[in-house]
Parts: structure tokens; sequence; C-alpha cells
């Protein structure tokens, strides 16, 4: 029964997140031409991601200050992150986002888990949800590492690595049960943290025209349909 479930919550979080990465194949070669139109689509998805998703659920679960609280320890250690990144700030920019997607899957695969020991169904419906949410987070985090003339292979490489800790997450949320369940919101709301400072101080601040407003509110409008 756990391995089953952990496969479950590996193959929302790998294929979800790779899908996007392989998506992103597609558009790679009209990166530089549409440069800031993606990073607006990107920032869009990951914005839209924390307000929607991660602290929505995280203040339903834990309440507003521990969610503010726990969002501003996200954001500080993606800064302390972004201060040993010896690169330039185009790789930096797109590790980040690959990072904060990382930590933003582990929560999830702890949700999917405890929702199978709750009921089956739930769980089965709660991975697919997730594992189709995915895909534009893939997508984003593929789109910015295209930016930094990455090749495709190794971008959907790194887009279903993304996706592996939501498996770690579903082992450990199945296994350990309701002893996690009281820290989802808490792991969620430090997940959102690093998605919001990679959107706010890397990828918006690089792009300032129309192209990117209108990016960013189609990945709005993805996120919400999803």
């Amino acid at each position: 029964m756990i391995l089953k479930i952990t496969l479950i919550g590996l193959m929302a979080g790998v294929l979800g997140t790779g899908l996007g990465g392989v998506l992103s194949g597609i558009f790679k070669k009209k990166v530089d031409k549409y440069i800031d139109f993606f990073m607006g689509l990107s920032g869009g998805i990951m914005l839209a991601v924390v307000v929607f998703d991660l602290m929505k659920e995280a203040i339903d679960q834990k309440g507003i200050f521990v969610t503010v609280s726990a969002t501003f320890l996200g954001v500080v250690i993606t800064m302390l992150i972004k201060e040993n990144l010896h690169m330039s700030q185009d790789k930096q920019a797109g590790y980040l986002i690959f990072i904060s997607i990382l930590l933003h899957n582990l929560p999830e695969g702890l949700a999917i888990g405890s929702s199978f020991v709750s009921a089956e169904t739930l769980g089965f419906t709660l991975a697919i949800v997730i594992g189709i949410h995915n895909v534009p987070e893939g997508l984003a985090t593929a789109l910015t590492l295209a930016g930094t003339k990455m090749k495709t292979s190794k971008i959907i490489l790194y887009t279903v690595i993304a996706g592996i800790p939501m498996g770690i997450g579903s082992f450990l949320g199945v296994y350990f049960a309701g002893n996690f369940n009281s820290l989802i919101g808490v792991f969620l709301s430090i997940a959102a943290g690093t998605m919001l400072y990679v959107v706010l101080e890397e990828i918006l601040p690089r792009t300032k025209n129309l192209f990117c407003i209108i990016g960013f509110l189609i990945g709005t409008i993805i996120v919400y349909c999803i």
C-alpha cells in the first residue's frame, strides 16, 4: 500500500512537471524573440500558484499569522540560497525557480499521502489535480531555464527531477499519517515564500513592457482554470 501511494505521488509530480518541460521544447527557439512574454507567463503562473493555491491552503490550515511568518521564512531562505549561487543572473533565476518547485512539491506530496490515509478516492483525486496543475509549473521552470541557452534535454531532466519530491512527500505522508498533517500548512507557506521571492526579485524586474504584462495575465488565467 505504501509503495503504491508513493508511486502515484511520484507519477503525479514527475509527469506533471516533466510534461511542462517537454512543452517548453516547442517554444525554446522563440524564447529569445519573445523573452518578455515568456518571463511574464512564468511570473504569472508562479504568483498565481502562490496566491490561489499555496497561501490559501496554508491559511485554511494554520491561520494568517503562521502562514505569513512561514512565507517570510521562505523568502529569507531563498535570499540566502541566492547569495551562495555563484553564477550569472540569468542562471540564478532559472535555478532558483527549480529549487522553489522542489520545495513546493514536497508538501503537496505530503497532502497526497495523507489524503490516501483518509480515503483512497480522495487521494486519487488529489493526485490527478496536483499532477495537472504541475504542468504549468514545469513550463515556468523550463522556459526560464531555456532563456539561459540550456539544452532542451537537460531542461526536461530538471523538470522531471523537480517532480521527485512529490513521491518522497507521498511516502512520508502515508507512513507517518497524522504526524505530518499539522505541518503541511507550514511547508506550503515556506514554498510560497520561495516562489514569491523568485517572481518579485528575479523575474518581473527583468521585463518591463506590455508583452510581460500580457504573459503575466495569461499565466494567471492558466493556473486559475486548472
